[in-house]
């Protein structure tokens, strides 16, 4: 392996327990891919709660905490396996109902949304209004798009129109794309990211921003250093972990899969053809998340 090459857990996370004070974990690709909850997932949490470690989940959903909360325990996570819960729409929510910042405080009062009746839970009882027309707008609340395996392409015109009336964006999920039960879906990072390219500007709430992290740090009293994320993508998961100074584990079957595993297991060419492109270097690498 080359000198940036991560360590290779063949044996599951039990041998790393020891290293990390808090564990924070993604859920997408992590914990579950749409359908049932992966068992070593179930596995790993339990294991670290019988022993009181502090966790928390992090998402990148455009919903609130409590709609992870409950779809989690729908799914067969019970609330006493976590601490907190934190969600890009949830951390949407609360900048723009503290004003966090002088960009959050300094929004006008319309906001124009590409899907207010799919993703519409970050906005209720705060003083925006919601309009159906760019042109009458301040700025962009991007929480995806309006349906589920909707492209870029799609919303074209509306982002080249907002970016050039100037509207600045908030996307409430930097998520790139998504697989979903092995199909694979667009999410809101990819409209911001369009956005950005036509010379629109975007605030992003979520990984892999550093200020998420610290969040979840915060929330678990636990200094950065003695922290690990782990999750399945590289760009969100793991960047964010390096640029909050905490350790990662990379889990291998998830977003990358195609290159990272080969029969179901982990291709050791594939994964330093990997680590050797551009991009953050995980602490740990494993198949799949196991105890």
């Amino acid at each position: 392996m080359t000198q940036n090459a991560a360590e290779i857990l063949a044996d599951g996370v039990s041998v790393i327990a020891d290293k990390y004070d808090g564990w924070i974990f993604d859920v997408w690709g992590t914990i579950y891919d749409g359908g049932a909850v992966f068992p070593g997932a179930r596995d790993v949490l339990e294991n670290l709660g019988a022993r009181g470690v502090p966790v928390a989940i992090m998402s990148n959903s455009p919903r609130q905490t409590s709609v992870v909360e409950e779809r989690l325990t729908g799914l067969g996570v019970p609330r006493d396996l976590y601490r907190a819960v934190i969600t890009s729409g949830g951390e949407a929510r609360r900048h723009l109902v503290e004003g966090l910042d002088a960009f959050h405080a300094g929004l006008g009062d319309r906001v124009y949304t590409f899907a207010p009746e799919r993703f519409g839970d970050i906005l209720p009882g705060l003083r925006f209004t919601i309009v159906d027309r760019l042109a009458e707008a301040d700025w962009i609340l991007n929480a995806g798009p309006a349906g589920d395996f909707d492209q870029v392409e799609l919303y074209e015109a509306l982002l080249v129109e907002g970016a050039g009336l100037g509207l600045p964006m908030i996307c409430a999920n930097p998520d790139l794309a998504v697989f979903d039960q092995g199909r694979l879906k667009m999410h809101a990072g990819s409209m911001a990211a369009r956005y950005e390219a036509l010379g629109g500007s975007v605030h992003y709430h979520g990984k892999p921003h550093a200020p998420v992290f610290l969040r979840a740090a915060e929330l678990l009293g636990v200094p950065g250093g003695r922290l690990i994320m782990v999750g399945d993508n590289r760009n969100t998961d793991i960047a964010g972990a390096q640029a909050a100074g905490m350790a990662s584990l990379l889990l291998a079957d998830g977003i990358h899969h195609e290159q990272l595993l080969r029969d179901g297991e982990l291709d050791r060419a594939g994964l330093e053809a990997f680590l050797a492109e551009p991009g953050a270097t995980p602490t740990h690498v494993a198949a799949r998340l196991t105890w």
